[in-house]
C-alpha cells in the first residue's frame, strides 16, 4: 500500500488545484453577498436610487454554477494534459537539470542504463561518514561543479557498519554534508534518498543492518529541520527485486526508483 510520503507530486498539484478553486468559489459567493448588502444599503436610503445596483446583483447571480463548473472542468482538462504530458517524457528528460550523488545502491542507475552515466557520481564503499576509502568530499566537489537545478544524494548502506551502529555519527556526518551543500549551492534543491532495507539473512549475520529504519527516522528528521527533501523509497522494495547479496537490487527497481524521485522532487 502507498504510504502518504509517497504521494506523487501530480496529487499534490491536484489538491492544490482544488483549494484555489475552492476559495475562488468562496470569494465569489462573498462578492455576491457584499453586493447584496450594498444594494439593501441603497433601498433603504431614500436619498438614492436603488436601481442600477439592483440590476447588476442580478446579472452577477447569473453568472450562476454553471459557469464555474465550465471553469473547473477546463482546469480539469489541462491537469490532466499536463499529467499526460509528464508521464510521457523519458528518465533522462526529467532528470536534464538533475545530478545524483551516491554510493554502490545509486551505481545501479547508470549501469542499468537507467541514467546517462555523466548523471551520476557513485562509487562502492561511499558514505558520508569518515572511512579509509571516503569518497564523498569528491563526490561533494562534483556536484558543485556542475551545479544542477536538483541534486539527490543516496548514502547510508555503508555508514551502518562505518558508525559502528550509532545514528547520532551517521546523521552528524550527513548533516556536515548538507550544510556544505547549501553553503555551496544555495540555489539547488536537494533530495535525501532513504536507506534501502536488507534481507533478513544479511541482518542475521551483521545486526547492525536491522537498525536501518532508526537511521531513516533520524534522517528524515534532519532533512526537516535542514529544509532538504526526504525521499521514502522503502515501498518500491519487492523481495524480487533484491540480488543475491540480499542488498543490492536488480534493473527492475532503478526505473521505479528514477520515476518516483522524479515525481518526488517535481522535475
Amino acid at each position: 500500500m502507498e504510504s502518504k510520503k509517497t504521494k506523487t507530486a501530480a496529487a499534490r498539484k491536484r489538491e492544490d488545484r482544488d483549494v484555489v478553486l475552492r476559495i475562488s468559489v468562496f470569494l465569489m459567493i462573498l462578492m455576491l453577498t457584499i453586493g447584496g448588502l450594498v444594494v439593501t444599503a441603497g433601498v433603504m436610503n431614500p436619498r438614492e436610487d436603488p436601481t442600477e445596483g439592483l440590476k447588476k446583483l442580478k446579472e452577477m447571480e447569473e453568472a450562476d454554477a454553471g459557469e464555474i463548473d465550465t471553469q473547473i472542468q477546463v482546469l480539469e482538462e489541462a491537469e490532466r494534459a499536463a499529467d499526460e504530458a509528464w508521464a510521457n517524457r523519458t528518465i533522462e528528460e526529467k532528470f536534464a537539470n538533475s545530478f545524483v550523488i551516491g554510493d554502490s545502491i545509486a551505481q545501479g542507475l547508470y549501469e542499468y542504463e537507467v541514467l546517462e552515466r555523466s548523471r551520476v557520481t557513485a562509487e562502492r564503499d561511499s558514505g558520508v561518514c569518515d572511512t579509509e576509502v571516503t569518497r564523498i568530499d569528491g563526490h561533494v566537489e562534483k556536484a558543485v561543479e556542475v551545479s544542477p537545478q536538483v541534486l539527490f544524494l543516496s548514502y547510508g548502506i555503508n555508514d551502518i557498519v562505518a558508525s559502528s551502529g550509532s545514528v547520532s555519527v551517521f546523521t552528524e556526518a550527513y548533516r556536515e554534508i548538507l550544510d556544505k551543500l547549501k553553503e555551496e549551492l544555495p540555489e539547488t534543491k536537494l533530495c535525501v534518498n532513504s536507506i534501502l532495507p536488507v534481507q533478513q539473512p544479511v541482518i542475521d549475520k551483521n545486526p547492525l543492518y536491522g537498525n536501518i529504519s532508526r537511521y531513516n527516522q533520524e534522517l528524515e528528521e534532519l532533512c526537516v529541520e535542514l529544509g532538504v527533501l526526504f525521499i521514502d523509497n522503502g515501498g518500491l522494495v519487492k523481495d524480487a527485486y533484491y540480488l543475491d547479496d540480499g542488498i543490492h537490487m536488480g534493473a527492475d527497481y532503478y526505473k521505479e526508483w528514477a520515476d518516483h524521485m522524479a515525481q518526488e522532487a517535481g522535475l
